[in-house]
């Protein structure tokens, strides 16, 4: 069968189950088997669903994720299983029904795994699970659960969500490729908020083709979502090929540059002198943007929304609530009303000028994060990641090499809104020439 189940893509298991080498069945229980074995140590579990061994799969349909198994990080709604936030508030809330993306998956087949830690309400407080390549650093938040089980071979993709780098540190901190698409383009219904203008969901995947298939499977207009964006045509749905010729890419440098660090510097450095050597024309991108205001302007936004979102939780339970979590309310508590909106201008303003910037290159690319896995006792910083969010454009973050420590690091890949394709398209080619294979070592047996 060549490649390891655990480490095959979700295009190279659909071949494998279309053709009928191996049964949905006996995918799941491999993996479930493997989940168990490991889980102990990683901690990537809230809730397995209890079906799984006793489930009778389909094997009829031809699509590429039937069968396929997925891990759900534990703020998505599921009518079958617990939603718990990793919260005390929640830990016993049936919600009784899917959220919009658990149900598309559902309806094409895919096999839901179970809900994955989060950091509690998806914010900065660090979570039980460890990171596959060293147990004393931090896997990144909040999407902590779902980024360690595919890096660690449990599932082969898995949902997450960002609101400042949930989705893309996490993705660079665990060696594996993190997506986030243009806000409003995949719905939010059912997925318990954080900062609603900011929210966006995403996944985890083994290969950038594989991010391509979820966003096949998941894009599209939800009424019930307000910021859901009703598109006419859907050219970034269809599955991208790598770009035809080398792409024209720009190098976010300022603010980037001068707060990596220095393995995180050289390895970039090397990275440009590949693509570059590859054909790529490499430019550096004249950016004009004011980083320390963006940063200001998105805490301000997150702060003040976030207390919005559990205003009501905090008056009756403010124990219940975990330091980073009550402080981010607390400070939206005590915002005044002018320094917000001033705030939501701020992002109007910014989400054009990003626009325009990016419609000059294929992407932008800069370092996913400023160094390697910190210590566990940090999420990670997510100011490389958050500006992005703030526009709302699309982001994916892939492995291209190890620091110093042996520590994966990410690049971090933009381009214009709903400009999926390209984006996915170039991501493609970049990937091509990184051509990353390494594995968690401690999981090596």
């Amino acid at each position: 069968m060549g490649k390891s189940l655990e480490y095959s893509t979700i295009e190279e298991l659909s071949e494998l189950l279309s053709s009928s080498k191996i049964s949905t069945k006996e995918l799941v229980l491999h993996l479930l088997d493997r989940s168990k074995k490991l889980d102990p140590n990683l901690n990537v579990w809230v809730t397995l669903n209890p079906n799984l061994e006793t489930e009778n799969y389909s094997q009829e349909s031809t699509n590429k994720l039937a069968g396929i198994p997925i891990g759900i990080k534990d703020i998505y709604c599921t009518r079958d299983m617990r939603t718990t936030c990793c919260s005390p508030i929640y830990e016993n809330y049936e919600p009784g029904y899917d959220a919009r993306t658990v149900k598309m998956l559902r309806d094409s087949q895919a096999v839901i795994m179970g809900k994955t830690v989060t950091t509690q309400f998806a914010c900065g407080d660090p979570p039980p699970t460890k990171n596959p390549w060293n147990f004393s650093r931090t896997p990144g938040g909040s999407s902590s659960g779902s980024a360690v089980g595919v890096a660690s071979g449990m599932f082969p993709a898995a949902l997450g969500s960002q609101t400042a780098g949930s989705v893309l540190r996490p993705a660079s901190y665990n060696g594996i490729v993190g997506f986030k698409p243009t806000y409003g383009l995949v719905s939010r219904q059912g997925v318990f908020p954080v900062a609603l203008s900011l929210d966006t969901m995403g996944w985890f995947t083994r290969s950038v083709k594989d991010a391509a298939i979820l966003l096949q499977y998941l894009s599209g207009y939800d009424a019930e979502d307000k910021d859901s964006v009703e598109v006419d045509s859907k050219p970034y749905i269809s599955i991208p090929k790598p770009i035809s010729r080398p792409p024209h890419i720009g190098v976010v440098e300022d603010f980037y540059y001068e707060n990596s660090d220095h393995s995180t510097m050289k390895n970039f450095a090397l990275l440009l002198e590949r693509l570059s050597k590859a054909g790529a024309i490499i430019e550096t991108a004249d950016t004009q943007l004011d980083f320390n205001s963006i940063l200001d302007s998105h805490r301000v936004i997150m702060n003040c929304e976030a207390a919005h979102t559990h205003k009501d939780n905090f008056k009756k339970r403010p124990d219940d609530f975990a330091p980073r979590v009550k402080e981010i309310i607390e400070n939206g508590l005590n915002t005044p009303t002018h320094i917000y909106i001033q705030s939501k201008h701020f992002q109007q303003n910014y989400i054009k000028q990003v626009s325009k910037m990016s419609k000059k290159y294929d992407a932008l690319i800069m370092p996913t994060s400023l160094s390697g896995a910190p210590t566990s006792e940090t999420t990670g910083e997510p100011i490389f990641q958050a500006p992005w969010t703030m526009a709302g454009v699309p982001a994916i973050s892939l492995p291209y090499a190890l620091d110093n420590d042996g520590m994966p690091l990410g690049v971090q890949i933009i381009s214009d809104h709903f400009d999926e394709s390209n984006l996915l398209s170039t991501s493609m080619w970049i990937e091509s020439v990184v051509n990353f294979t390494h594995k968690p070592p401690l999981l090596n047996d």
